[in-house]
């Protein structure tokens, strides 16, 4: 939604498409809603920061690409800030003034259809949630691009990327992956930028960033050909910790693919909701579906973080050491070892029943 401040002496966008919706005090099923959405959000912290514990303290890439990692994944506790500070305004808790439920957009540029107020320091907290929620995403956004930079570092330095820490990367990398995000949150939160470039912009860098990626594993599965080939100019050329980055390499492109497939996944559902939403396909549950957009963006960390976790074998590992996992998991082993012993017991009577069954008839 945009907002003109003082008689169109600038605007503000912010990442919300509904305000001062008053479902939520009329319907028990929105309460209900809420405190759902509670409880998840609990339930993503917790994942956030067992996610961020076990990448930052198990080897499993590179320091630098774990902690590029351990930056996206902690960076959801802007989201939840965020969310808490728009939440009041969303619900009709805190109201607007003169702004009525009937307004909903998401982006427009008709002046006409933009709310609007006189100073936005009545309306901080709000506007200071939108803002950190932009925040969010566009980290989400760049993220892939940057993992794609480290990669190429990877592959650059081959011969002794994994023996030395060479953190001014990782420095440099932040910094410029937060110099971006300011410029873009620039444009967006002061309203400077079409929404339609918006888009563009987006697709762009998440598809030069898959096509960087995709043409590191290329470059590490020829290298890793040539290796196992074990011709002596490979052996002089290519060292063992050469070898090892090369099929880190590998394996970092296959676990980013597998996040970018549940990220297309979270962004095809979020627009069919948002599709349903700005054609008003089902206006009685439109609140419901507001609801669902916006927490495919607040709660993905319910997603994400397991298949990332998941999808490594050292993370894996690390996450069934911990105390809680592994008494679930001793409780299902045993049940399965059971079911295995009961099993065996029952073909064992099978063949000593068939045994003593044809001794008799012998005897007979």
């Amino acid at each position: 939604m945009i907002f003109n401040v003082n008689t169109l002496e600038y605007t503000i966008w912010i990442p919300v498409y509904k305000l001062n919706d008053y479902s939520y005090y009329n319907s028990n099923f929105y309460k209900f809603l809420l405190i759902i959405e509670l409880v998840l959000s609990i339930i993503a912290l917790i994942f956030t920061i067992s996610s961020v514990y076990i990448v930052t303290n198990t080897k499993a890439f590179h320091s630098n690409l774990n902690s590029l990692v351990a930056s996206v994944i902690s960076s959801w506790i802007l989201c939840l800030i965020g969310r808490i500070m728009l939440t009041p305004y969303l619900i009709g808790m805190w109201k607007v003034e003169n702004l009525s439920s009937e307004v909903q957009f998401w982006w427009t540029d008709d002046v006409a259809e933009m709310p609007e107020i006189q100073t936005i320091r009545k309306y901080w907290c709000m506007f200071l949630g939108g803002f950190l929620v932009w925040y969010y995403m566009f980290i989400l956004i760049t993220c892939f691009f940057i993992l794609a930079l480290e990669r190429t570092c990877a592959s650059y330095f081959i011969q002794n990327y994994e023996k030395t820490t060479r953190s001014y990367i990782f420095i440099f990398l932040i910094l410029f992956q937060h110099g971006m995000v300011l410029v873009m949150l620039w444009f967006c939160f002061f309203n400077r930028i079409a929404f339609s470039l918006c888009v563009l912009f987006t697709f762009s860098l998440n598809a030069f960033a898959v096509l960087l990626l995709w043409a590191n594993r290329q470059y590490n599965l020829i290298l890793i050909r040539r290796f196992e080939r074990n011709t002596k100019k490979s052996i002089e050329m290519y060292t063992l910790p050469a070898r090892f980055q090369a099929k880190e390499n590998v394996k970092a492109f296959d676990l980013t693919f597998r996040i970018l497939i549940v990220g297309l996944f979270l962004i095809f559902t979020a627009l069919v909701f948002l599709v349903f939403l700005n054609y008003k396909w089902l206006p009685s549950c439109g609140t419901f579906l507001l609801f669902c957009f916006e927490n495919l963006v607040h709660l993905n960390p319910l997603i994400v973080c397991p298949v990332l976790i998941l999808s490594v074998n050292p993370w894996r590992r690390r996450l069934s050491n911990w105390r809680i996992i592994r008494s679930v998991s001793c409780v299902t082993t045993q049940k399965e070892l059971l079911k295995k012993e009961m099993g065996q017991q029952q073909e064992t009577d099978f063949y000593f029943n068939q045994l003593n069954a044809s001794w008799e008839q012998h005897i007979k």
